[in-house]
């Protein structure tokens, strides 16, 4: 059997670029196929097998970087095929984005810095059922997936028969239900994550302006007669 430990730099590539809500082992597969022109039905076990560890190991560590170099090699073979195929190239878009990354860039200011309002470091607020599974009342959403992952595996809650599902205990019934699929956990999370900012606004929104004193104009006017 072929080696296929050559496929995981582009599958952490689509699965780190793809919704979660809708990805799934299978469009995965079809798109190697597509990227290596290969046809991998015959290994279909295995390749899902290896999709799903990896899912697994982005939702355990949801800031794993795919190494650059990979994905450039991989979007010049791309390019290449798809100029054979008589598409437009795309080599000649990544040499200008490296012409204009070459011009000197303009300083940033402090409030730009990509640690400052990072998603994987932003808190978000939980809700009262997430609160008390994972003892905290916010944290940053890379995290509680984190934390929700390392509970899964030192519970050993995957079903057996398909790692796809997850078979939530008593703790995890109030948030995700009996059961679940690793593809779905993040969309329903999202019931139990708050953006604070909104929360404020929306609090803001709902609070009524003070009315304004209305005046007679005899009141509003200094008396003139003296």
């Amino acid at each position: 059997m072929a080696d296929i430990s050559k496929y995981i730099p582009m599958v952490d590539a689509i699965l780190s670029a793809s919704n979660p809500d809708e990805i799934s082992p299978k469009r995965v597969r079809k798109a190697l196929q597509i990227l290596f022109s290969v046809d991998l039905d015959t290994q279909r076990k295995a390749i899902n097998e290896l999709i799903l560890e990896r899912f697994d190991a982005i939702q355990e560590n949801p800031r794993v970087l795919v190494p650059k170099n990979d994905l450039v090699n991989k979007d010049q073979e791309l390019a290449s095929k798809l100029q054979k195929e008589g598409e437009r190239p795309l080599r000649s878009t990544r040499k200008r984005k490296a012409k204009s990354e070459s011009k000197p860039k303009r300083k940033k200011k402090k409030n730009d810095s990509p640690d400052s309002n990072s998603i994987s470091v932003r808190k978000v607020l939980l809700s009262a059922p997430l609160q008390a599974f994972l003892g905290a009342e916010e944290l940053p959403r890379t995290q509680v997936v984190k934390m929700i992952w390392q509970y899964i595996k030192e519970h050993d809650l995957q079903n057996p028969s398909d790692r796809r599902e997850i078979l939530c205990d008593e703790k995890m019934e109030p948030i995700f239900g009996k059961k679940m699929t690793m593809f779905s956990m993040n969309k329903l999370l999202t019931k139990h994550l708050f953006n604070p900012d909104e929360i404020v606004k929306h609090e803001e929104e709902k609070e009524p302006m003070p009315k304004k004193e209305v005046k007679s104009e005899d009141e509003a006017l200094p008396n003139s007669s003296g």
